[in-house]
């Protein structure tokens, strides 16, 4: 019992202490506010209140290419950087082959903190329908926010953003360097309701140990 109770205490320091990975994966839920068709996409698969599931992925290392003082630009090239969202049974995901995922980090620049993730380029539905950019913005004209144009090890403190705004489409539009917005073909809008991020295999290695050392010693 005391082996396990040792182990129990390395993993409660272990994830106490911050993430110093270079790859931060970043779980979110959000909750479908409007939706905006054009034409018959989505046969009724997603709905206003609908949840949204999924995780967006960016590594720590990649540099700040903004020469702008208060703003930071991190423009990610490669797997496994980016977007993968489910609803409705349908999924939304960064084009792994080809992905361009760009990260705006603001701090007192203009009036306003800012935060945001948009994947240019992603892979078409399953019918073929393509996808336009996947954005989440986050805004704060308190400018309080934020301390620096770093990116984080730790997700957004939502509470200290009041604007919110999640967003992707199909049917037209993306592209490397596109604007932002939702598809001519369909919009779903809606606000980012939780965010954590997802341990690192380190930490779930020294979980799944210390819940083998319970068991055997149960066992006994």
């Amino acid at each position: 019992m005391k082996g396990a109770i040792v182990l129990i205490a390395m993993v409660v320091v272990f994830c106490a202490l911050p993430v110093n990975g270079a790859l931060i994966t970043i779980k979110i839920e959000a909750v479908v506010d409007d939706v905006v068709e054009a034409g018959d996409y989505l046969n009724g698969q997603i709905k206003v209140g609908d949840l949204i599931t999924g995780t967006y992925t960016y590594d720590t290392d990649t540099p700040d290419s903004s020469p702008l003082p208060g703003v930071g630009r991190y423009e990610h090239y490669g797997y496994p950087s980016g977007f993968s969202l489910s609803v409705g049974g349908l999924h939304f995901m960064t084009d792994p082959t080809d992905t361009y995922f760009e990260m705006f980090v603001v701090d007192n620049n203009a009036g306003v903190d800012g935060y945001s993730v948009t994947s240019y380029i992603n892979l078409p539905l399953s019918d073929g329908t393509s996808v336009s950019n996947i954005k989440w913005s986050l805004q704060d004209t308190s400018e309080l926010a934020l301390s620096s144009t770093n990116l984080a090890t730790t997700a957004p403190v939502l509470d200290d953003w009041p604007t919110n705004f999640l967003q992707f489409g199909a049917g037209s539009g993306g592209g490397r360097g596109s604007a932002g917005g939702p598809a001519i073909g369909f919009g779903v809008m809606g606000h980012v309701s939780s965010a954590v991020v997802i341990p690192e295999p380190a930490t779930i290695l020294l979980l799944g140990l210390a819940g083998i050392a319970l068991i055997r010693k149960g066992r006994k």
